[in-house]
């Protein structure tokens, strides 16, 4: 029995993916030693000793069939909602599978750390928050991003997010209104702290820095940690400098 569940907690991890993306179509099952990048990130998910299930979130829209198909086929959950709103997607797919407490990670940052999301959940456990998310970028990189709420949240939420940005962005509602949740953050360890890395993948460039990591690292140890994944761009700038100029795009 994992943690979660003896703690009392039944802490789950739903994955926000869809085949549609402007900069880098179908991104998310680009493969990268020869494994679909989407399969790359529920592997490291399972590391996560804090969880007790993962649930790939993506839309009804027939273009994300063949994601489903992989994920299911390399044993993973799929649950399909709405295309546009995200926010109401959550919370069926929580209905559907349970859930007292949700991380939310995206398909499109398949070098996720474990490490980082039971610090996370450990914080977040003790702080009693209603939301809780990875400081990014200003002390942790794009790329290790993470968020933690409650079903209670998530529900509030729900309800009170009328915009059509608060229903394509799951927890924008949330720390946009503190004085209806109680928000907080968790900044990087000085070993971990490296805001000027971008390791999520939303074009051909941030694919290739990606790719390069995972070239050098996996072979040696499929499930390379955090700090192998820093030691390696620490020790090679010129990988970093690739996808430098590459900007997110705003909410």
């Amino acid at each position: 029995m994992k943690e979660g569940n003896r703690m009392g907690n039944n802490i789950v991890c739903i994955v926000q993916a869809r085949m549609g993306s402007e900069r880098l179509p179908g991104k998310v099952i680009k493969e990268i030693k020869g494994i679909p990048m989407i399969v790359h990130l529920l592997n490291r998910l399972k590391k996560v000793e804090k969880l007790d299930k993962v649930i790939v979130a993506t839309s009804t829209n027939p273009e994300n069939d063949q994601l489903a198909a992989i994920v299911e086929k390399a044993g993973g959950l799929v649950f399909k909602g709405s295309e546009e709103d995200v926010l109401r997607r959550y919370l069926e797919a929580v209905n559907a599978f349970g859930g007292d407490y949700i991380i939310r990670v995206t398909g499109d940052c398949p070098l996720i750390s474990w490490e980082v999301l039971d610090a996370l959940i450990e914080e977040f456990l003790k702080a009693k928050v209603d939301y809780m998310r990875v400081d990014v970028p200003d002390t942790f990189c794009r790329g290790f991003d993470g968020e933690i709420f409650t079903k209670e949240a998530l529900i509030k939420a729900h309800q009170l997010a009328k915009e059509e940005r608060y229903r394509e962005h799951v927890t924008l509602y949330m720390y946009e209104h503190p004085q209806d949740f109680t928000v907080a953050r968790m900044k990087a360890k000085k070993k971990w702290s490296r805001p000027d890395y971008r390791l999520c993948v939303d074009t051909k460039e941030d694919f290739a820095v990606v790719e390069a990591i995972y070239n050098a690292l996996y072979d040696y140890n499929p499930y390379f940690t955090i700090d192998d994944i820093i030691s390696y761009l620490d020790r090679h700038p010129e990988l970093s400098r690739l996808n430098q100029s590459v900007r997110q795009k705003k909410v």
